[in-house]
């Protein structure tokens, strides 16, 4: 996304990967949401806020990406083993909003 100079150049479908200015919790948990909707190969299950992530199906591998492509969006660096920890999207959501020292907004790091 460097090099661009207006979000005239951004497609919607780009734009909805981008987060916000300050990213808030019910933020974070939409984007859990539509990335797991895109990812998780099972649509039977349904993907709320309470999804557990071990039962979407996601090992230690899959949450490792699944970490990456988050941090990627947020612009901050998160430990891989939250998704064990916090094993719920809204758990995780929760914790990343309200973690000592917050979010950076976008673009500032």
């Amino acid at each position: 996304m460097a090099g661009r100079t207006s979000a005239e150049h951004v497609s919607n479908d780009e734009e909805s990967c981008l987060p916000p200015a300050r990213v808030t919790e019910a933020d974070i948990r939409d984007w859990c949401i539509a990335y797991l909707q895109k990812t998780v190969d099972n649509p039977s299950i349904a993907i709320g806020p309470e999804a557990n992530f071990a039962e979407l199906g996601l090992d230690s591998a899959t949450s490792a990406y699944f970490i990456v492509e988050l941090e990627e969006w947020l612009g901050a660096e998160l430990r891989p083993e939250l998704v064990f920890e916090y094993p719920t999207i809204s758990a995780l959501a929760h914790f990343i909003a309200h973690a000592e020292g917050g979010i950076p907004d976008a673009g500032s790091g």
